[in-house]
């Protein structure tokens, strides 16, 4: 059962559509807002012929048209049993930020502007996707994003996630869970039965209640920003549409690299640690994130 906000709530999360510029000035109500509930959305964040470049810049890729370059094509296990091809099977291109088109979301001037109003001026985009979630495909359990990330702290780390197409409970829309990340606790993941396996949720049911899900439905160009510790996730695919988002994380750059050994993240940091080898690279969990991560506005610190 999805939560029925206040209409108080509902003007904050809905605020008035962000007009063509290349700023975006968050009110003092937004930003409360935001550090309350972990996640602000803004509406019409962006315009139709940008989101419709990144849709032809995905099918493009899919089709093989356009080289991926280092990002990678990740395939829903599920719907490739079936022997779908191309955009029926593809549920995600990851590291899209050096993208020539894709890289026009992750260092758009009125998202950096937004982004720079929650975690400073000094700013690299850490992590990128375009997912696209074809009919059947399954849910995303809930999880917190910090789990994948050994760098702190958390209060300088945000993601954005915007609707490229129209996002319904149906086809998969994001839910979070309002305010949990106040709880200031990363909890444990992993793979959780009934989950797509691409996915890690949290182990701990008790942690979540469905009856506290807030499910974002939203319009394209619709632009949701969450905190790395609040709990959230999206439900299967059940339509007949696709469910196409794009979809950013960024650090302040003066964030710092932890040891996360014998932390809840160990088990996360193992899986990055023996995909990197084999791809041929030796690499520390640390170091993968050092070496994908792409400054995107100020300088490079300490990240």
């Amino acid at each position: 059962m999805e939560i029925s906000l206040t209409p108080q709530i509902k003007a904050v999360t809905n605020p008035v559509s962000a007009d063509a510029s290349d700023k975006y000035t968050i009110s003092a109500e937004q930003k409360k807002f935001y550090e309350d509930h972990g996640f602000l959305v803004i509406k019409g964040l962006f315009e139709f012929d940008t989101l419709y470049n990144y849709k032809r810049r995905f099918i493009q890729i899919c089709n093989g048209v356009v080289d991926r370059g280092n990002a990678t094509l990740v395939k829903e296990a599920v719907l490739a049993k079936k022997g779908l091809k191309g955009e029926q099977v593809i549920n995600k291109i990851q590291e899209v930020h050096y993208d020539d088109v894709f890289m026009t979301y992750t260092e758009h001037p009125r998202l950096l502007h937004v982004l720079a109003q929650f975690i400073g001026d000094h700013i690299r985009v850490v992590n990128s996707m375009f997912i696209n979630k074809p009919p059947g495909s399954g849910r995303h359990p809930p999880h917190q994003d910090l789990f994948y990330f050994p760098f702190r702290p958390a209060d300088k780390i945000i993601a954005s996630w915007t609707a490229v197409d129209h996002v319904t409970k149906e086809n998969g829309c994001l839910f979070v869970i309002p305010g949990s990340h106040k709880n200031n606790i990363l909890y444990p993941h992993g793979h959780t039965k009934g989950a797509n396996k691409l996915y890690h949720g949290i182990l701990d049911e008790s942690v979540y209640d469905t009856n506290q899900y807030t499910h974002l439905e939203m319009s394209p160009g619709d632009t949701v920003f969450f905190h790395p510790l609040i709990v959230h996730g999206s439900g299967p695919n059940v339509s007949q549409t696709y469910r196409k988002s794009i979809t950013a994380h960024y650090a302040n750059s003066s964030c710092y690299y932890i040891d996360v050994k014998d932390s809840v993240q160990q088990p996360v940091a193992e899986e990055v640690e023996a995909e990197a080898r084999r791809r041929g690279f030796e690499l520390s969990f640390q170091d993968t994130w050092r070496f994908k991560s792409k400054q995107v506005l100020g300088v490079r610190s300490t990240l």
